[in-house]
């Protein structure tokens, strides 16, 4: 057996017996030195290439710290509150059977950038991709090219008066049932006036326009603007007014 006498090892301190520290230290110079820290390698010495950034460059850039970006946490907050309020305002009416309440405005997030040419939002990552895309599908999309039905009914709404030749007539008229009557009514005060009456059949001065006007249709809505689709249309595809001068 082993005697009872306890020796401490030299190297982690711990005692064994005399028979036994024999064997243990020589196993424990090994261990310690074998279990000293290493240095962490470093594979940036050998990505290094000349030309390139230098092994300085990158330590130095590996040691600076990006701070993390600022949160609108307080806004974010607010909104939540505000969703959990107009939710219950809406259980509240509908228990009740009063109205509903109007609907929160939209939450825009802080954090997110908004592309100039959709207005649409993105997080940083994404606004990076998008905006670029979108500027050349932009670029690409062609030019539309001005509505003439829109723009009468612009020019109707702001009262626009189309240019009139000489003779009085409208040269692309929109001529209402009022303009005709009080058109044709001049026309025979004139002829009155004069003296200078005209038989049936026979080819006055008035009589022509007088027909025209009768037998023409107005190629425009005297309501809305809205050109008639077909020379046949008895009313307005857009408004639904009657054709002024159809017969």
């Amino acid at each position: 057996g082993y005697s009872d006498a306890r020796v401490p090892c030299s190297t982690c301190g711990r005692s064994f017996a005399p028979e036994v520290l024999k064997k243990h230290a020589t196993i424990c110079k090994k261990v310690a030195v074998t279990s000293q820290k290493r240095k962490a390698f470093d594979s940036s010495k050998q990505r290094v290439v000349e030309g390139e950034l230098s092994y300085k460059q990158i330590r130095q850039a590996q040691k600076q710290v990006i701070p993390p970006p600022k949160t609108h946490w307080r806004e974010q907050h607010a909104d939540f509150i505000n969703a959990i309020r107009s939710a219950k305002g809406v259980q509240k009416a509908i228990d009740s059977g009063g109205p509903l309440p109007p609907p929160p405005p939209p939450s825009i997030n802080p954090d997110y950038i908004q592309c100039p040419y959709c207005s649409r939002r993105f997080n940083q990552k994404a606004s990076e991709r998008h905006i670029s895309f979108c500027k050349e599908q932009q670029a690409r999309l062609p030019r539309a090219k001005p509505d003439s039905s829109a723009t009468a009914k612009q020019n109707a709404r702001l009262g626009v008066k189309r240019s009139r030749r000489a003779d009085g007539v409208p040269t692309r008229a929109r001529v209402s049932p009022d303009a005709q009557l009080h058109f044709l009514s001049a026309i025979s005060l004139e002829d009155a006036g004069t003296g200078q009456g005209h038989p049936a059949g026979s080819g006055g001065p008035g009589s022509s326009r007088r027909a025209h006007l009768q037998t023409t249709p107005a190629p425009f809505c005297h309501e809305c603007g809205s050109k008639y689709p077909v020379v046949s249309a008895k009313f307005c595809c857009n408004c639904g007014v009657k054709r002024a001068s159809c017969r």
